[in-house]
């Protein structure tokens, strides 16, 4: 079976498989608990046990795509290298200063998310670049060496540099960057320019430290992934998932791994749009809730909603500006400490409250048996019957009903003076809520309105809580994918092989240089084609895609505008005003006039044509149930207030017109789908199950 391609993610709690036959068209899936200590051990051993099963060789994989959390993980628990930033003289306190907003303008104790480089480690040099690329004061580059001569005492690892205006001109960054690299080859150094060559110093700056402080340690970790897997006989490439939704090679990847941050859930939200074209649906609210996190996603016309900047690691989950902001293209999505292991607590008020702390996969849930003893949904769920203790990964967990009743009833029940279920409700209903708010809130700052959407649920947890979210939505359809426990890992299989570019240039468009700006796309597009080249993209396949951020003269936020292709002149002024126009009213109901308009940053976004097979699942162990029905049990209904005893449905049994009436449990071996009361599901020709809701 040559040509496999295989898709890999490591999520908080587990890490999903997913291999593609492109000779058959058939997929199939696997998934196995992370090794936290050392995730490219699970990643190892899950392939081999993956592609066993199939009777495949890991020689035969040619293709092995992978996204990874890892990146995030070290930016939230702090656990990078010892970073040493170099900036300009009167700026070394630009991490400290940040946007000079306060996130929550009534809590006079609020605090925000530590800088990565304390204020010891932050160094600066004699130079000065204008805003126009001109130098003002010649680079000092001896002041380097007594920089790297500081940095050596107090055990500095990896190296930033953020100068100002270097997005504009970025000659003495290079000189910086050139001097270390040739004097003291042992640093990695980082430089603003081409990590995030953009306008507003904060930014740009905290970018290029998280890239410096991320890349010695997510290289360390594919370096043993890599050759964990040539150990096993793979000879194939291996590619990565970006944040913006799409793969990039190795070497992008570890040039800047800042870009991963949202590596994996990206994944999941490029899979909901592909299933949401295979069944005919376009506006879809992506659902993707796993062991540690539930991640939202609005996906509008088959696109996912993107962003050119994200927040991590904030000191206050809830709270925008609490954390560090990076400026990098990325899929818009919003996370809730809303995972399987989420725990439930009762806060000081003496109300329940669940997440954002979660047990992980180390000790996880309670009823995993490893050592956990707190509450957590995967506890609820389990005493609510919505999760059968025998079958949790196909009966590869065995999970124990009593560890987790005692964990709610020691940690919520008898506290609150409740019985353990309506404890178990009460997290249920809880955690449902939180997820359902943040959906509101996350379309409410969009514009947008998610009834009418269909809601693609999916992850381990996803499908059990679904139900409960979409009706709280108001959705009346959901769509469960066969698989869905390891969706995002089916996400890199269909997702293509892009790179986005980017570069500020602030002018006003009646004043713009046009030579500077074709020049600007010229050379965004020969990077493109070299680094895609080298992916195997054939260079007449490629897609590119052109936009700007602009704005009125005087705001101080700006909008994204498409760029027509080919030269730009002053003739196209007209053309370009009328598409701002345009979509800053498709985005404000409004427009100003004798306004003029500038760009802050021209952008280019470049693909191969995105990987459409059709979804056919070639290992569905079981199966062997001619009505679907493998058993009953009794699970607690909310619109009974009581337990029910529920038909337990097996998914690999139900082929393609079967139907269900809830209340029912449809158990595959990564998840659970709950068909609630009411609700009444189907198996679509793709295997999907389609619930329609009341």
């Amino acid at each position: 079976m040559p040509h496999i391609r295989l898709g890999i993610d490591v999520g908080g709690t587990f890490t999903d498989f997913a291999v593609f036959d492109p000779e058959t068209g058939t997929f199939s899936v696997g998934k196995t608990l992370n090794t936290q200590q050392d995730l490219s051990i699970g990643i190892i051993q899950g392939t081999r046990e993956t592609l066993e099963g199939l009777s495949v060789g890991v020689q035969d994989v040619e293709q092995l795509i992978y996204g990874t959390t890892l990146a995030a993980n070290l930016l939230v628990e702090r656990k990078g290298v010892r970073v040493g930033l170099i900036a300009t003289d009167g700026f070394r306190d630009t991490l400290e200063m940040g946007t000079e907003q306060r996130f929550d303008m009534y809590d006079l104790s609020a605090t925000r998310a530590e800088p990565l480089v304390p204020r010891q480690r932050r160094r600066t040099i004699s130079e000065r670049m204008s805003a126009t690329g001109e130098v003002l004061l010649p680079l000092n580059l001896d002041q380097v060496d007594s920089i790297l001569s500081t940095f050596e005492t107090e055990g500095v690892e990896t190296i930033a540099v953020a100068l100002m205006h270097a997005y504009r001109n970025p000659k003495h960054e290079q000189l910086v960057r050139d001097h270390i690299r040739r004097n003291y080859p042992d640093y990695q150094v980082s430089i603003s320019s081409e990590v995030a060559p953009e306008v507003r110093e904060y930014p740009r700056t905290s970018t290029t430290v998280a890239n410096a402080y991320v890349e010695p340690r997510l290289a360390l970790h594919l370096a043993e992934m890599s050759s964990g897997l040539t150990a096993l006989g793979f000879k194939g490439n291996i590619y990565m998932m970006l944040s913006e939704g799409g793969v990039t090679t190795l070497d992008v990847a570890r040039a800047f791994p800042v870009r991963l941050v949202e590596s994996g859930p990206a994944a999941g939200a490029i899979a909901a749009a592909y299933y949401g074209r295979l069944i005919g649906h376009e506006d879809l609210v992506s659902f993707d809730m796993g062991g540690t996190t539930a991640k939202l996603c609005l996906i509008t016309n088959g696109q996912p909603s993107r962003t050119n900047e994200l927040e991590v690691a904030r000191e206050h989950r809830f709270k925008k500006g609490s954390g560090l902001l990076l400026k990098v293209p990325s899929i818009d999505m919003i996370e809730i400490g809303a995972g399987g292991g989420s725990i439930g607590f009762i806060d000081p008020m003496g109300l329940m409250k669940v997440g954002p702390q979660s047990t992980g996969a180390d000790p996880g849930p309670a009823c995993y048996g490893l050592g956990g003893t707190e509450p957590t949904v995967t506890d609820a769920d389990l005493i609510l019957g919505l999760l059968n203790p025998d079958y949790f990964l196909g009966g590869d967990i065995s999970l124990d009903p009593e560890a987790a009743r005692k964990a709610i009833e020691n940690g919520l029940a008898e506290p609150m003076g409740m019985s353990v279920v309506r404890a178990a409700q009460g997290v249920h209903e809880v955690v449902n809520e939180n997820m359902a708010t943040a959906a509101r809130m996350h379309a409410a700052e969009q514009g947008l309105d998610v009834r009418g959407r269909v809601l693609v649920a999916f992850g381990g947890a996803g499908p059990v809580h679904a139900y409960r979210v979409a009706k709280l939505l108001g959705i009346k359809k959901v769509v469960c994918p066969l698989g869905a426990g390891v969706m995002s890992s089916i996400g890199m299989l269909v997702a293509p092989k892009s790179f986005d570019s980017l570069q500020s240039y602030i002018s006003r468009l009646l004043s713009a240089d046009w030579d500077h700006v074709n020049s600007i796309y010229e050379g965004m597009e020969s990077r493109a084609v070299d680094l895609l080249s080298a992916a195997g993209v054939d260079p007449e396949d490629l897609i590119m895609e052109r936009s700007a951020d602009m704005r009125y003269v005087g705001q101080g936020f700006e909008i994204v505008v498409p760029i027509p292709d080919g030269e730009l002149g002053a003739d196209q002024y007209d053309t370009l005003v009328a598409t701002f126009t345009q979509t800053y009213r498709d985005l404000f109901r409004s427009s100003l006039t004798d306004v003029p308009v500038e760009v802050l940053t021209w952008r280019l976004s470049a693909s191969e044509p995105p990987p459409r097979p059709e979804i056919r699942f070639g290992t569905t162990s079981g199966g062997t149930y001619p009505d679907g029905i493998k058993d009953k049990r009794p699970v607690f209904i909310l619109e009974e207030g009581r337990f029910v005893d529920c038909p337990v449905l097996d998914r690999y049994s139900l082929r393609p017109g079967a139907t269900v009436s809830g209340p029912a449990i449809v158990e595959e071996r990564e998840s659970t789908v709950f068909v609630g009361a009411g609700a009444r599901a189907s198996i679509d020709e793709h295997l999907n199950l389609v619930m329609d809701l009341e």
